[in-house]
């Protein structure tokens, strides 16, 4: 999977998405696997292998506490390795 500097900025996005309570979605447009997620109780997190196999699999997620804020941290760490 390639991920540009635009998918890190959408990444971005969705973990302010999420943070809002708001469902988001990974990399965006299609063009390999991607995640969708909805901040619920539990969170639902779904692995889209479209468009190749077409195969969607769901998973129930309890998030822990600062998870969000784990993940920009690791937002941060990917930018810098990819600069």
């Amino acid at each position: 999977m390639h991920i540009s500097g635009g998918d890190l900025d959408g990444w971005s996005r969705c973990l302010d998405a999420l943070d809002a309570g708001e469902g988001a979605e990974w990399p965006p447009g299609g063009r390999s696997a991607w995640l969708s997620v909805v901040p619920e109780d539990p969170w639902e997190v779904t692995v889209h292998d479209s468009p190749s196999t077409q195969i969607a699999v769901q998973v129930p997620v309890d998030v822990a506490p600062g998870w969000l804020e784990e993940n920009r941290l690791r937002l941060e760490q990917v930018r810098r390795a990819v600069a």
